[in-house]
């Protein structure tokens, strides 16, 4: 359904007149971008037309975003018979005509009893058939306008987008410098990290070496210590028992003589 509905129009390109599908984003025939056409705009038309330069000048019936429709109806309602809507709009040409037109109506006003004594009012009658004839271009612009058929002149001025191209590849190129920037920083502070992260490592493991070394020390002064303490107190004890013996001994001897002298 959305395909159907994407290629279901016809849209006329503004610059060859070719019928296109209104999903299409280039003409076939000439090659025009249509995205590019909200970009343009009247003045830009107005000022390359003043220069003469009419390549890049597309006329379409889709108004600017500079044009106001509603100035332009207004202008071709009180205006338009000397051709202010197209001064508006940048169609000098077809302004100038009008122009043209209506001061020779004025003039055949102004000048009718001399005209008609020309030739019994034969030329004047010609010349302002001919006139009100060319009015009607004035009527056919108005119900253009009012039916959105009147084509106004867009472009886009090639000399600002290039100078918008360059301020757009400058930036980029600041953007870019940033990003190198950031990831030049992001690399140092990397390396500061595994490198403080290595030192606090050798330190841990120096620290770690220390304690063990001490714990090493320690045990062995301790071993050494007990060792002799242990043999000492074997040694006394040791002299103890054989002094008790002979203690025991005589305590023994004592006690059988006194039994035998009981019995006695």
């Amino acid at each position: 359904m959305k395909f159907k509905d994407t290629f279901s129009k016809q849209i006329t390109c503004p610059r060859c007149g070719l019928k296109v599908y209104e999903g299409i984003d280039t003409c076939p025939d000439c090659g025009l971008i249509f995205s590019r056409l909200d970009l343009a705009t009247n003045k830009d038309a107005k000022k390359l037309i003043l220069r003469r330069e009419t390549d890049f000048i597309v006329k379409t019936n889709k108004l600017p975003k500079d044009v106001s429709r509603l100035k332009l109806i207004l202008y071709s309602i009180f205006f338009g018979a000397v051709g202010g809507h197209c001064f508006y709009v940048g169609r000098y040409f077809r302004g100038a005509f009008l122009l043209i037109d209506f001061l020779l109506i004025m003039c055949y006003t102004i000048f009718n009893d001399a005209l008609i004594a020309v030739d019994g009012g034969t030329l004047l009658g010609v010349l302002s058939t001919i006139s009100g004839l060319c009015m009607f271009v004035w009527v056919y612009d108005f119900f253009m306008i009012l039916f959105k058929r009147f084509k106004v002149p867009i472009a886009i001025d090639i000399t600002k987008s290039e100078e918008i191209e360059a301020q757009r590849s400058e930036f980029m190129r600041d953007v870019q410098d940033l990003q190198n920037a950031k990831d030049d920083s992001e690399k140092i502070i990397n390396e500061k990290d595994k490198n403080s992260m290595l030192q606090a490592e050798n330190q841990v493991d120096e620290v770690s070496n220390d304690l063990d070394s001490k714990e090493n020390s320690s045990s062995l002064e301790n071993n050494g210590n007990i060792m002799p303490i242990n043999q000492d107190n074997v040694k006394a004890e040791n002299v103890n028992k054989s002094k008790q013996k002979p203690k025991n001994q005589k305590n023994k001897k004592k006690s059988k003589s006194k039994k035998k002298k009981k019995k006695k």
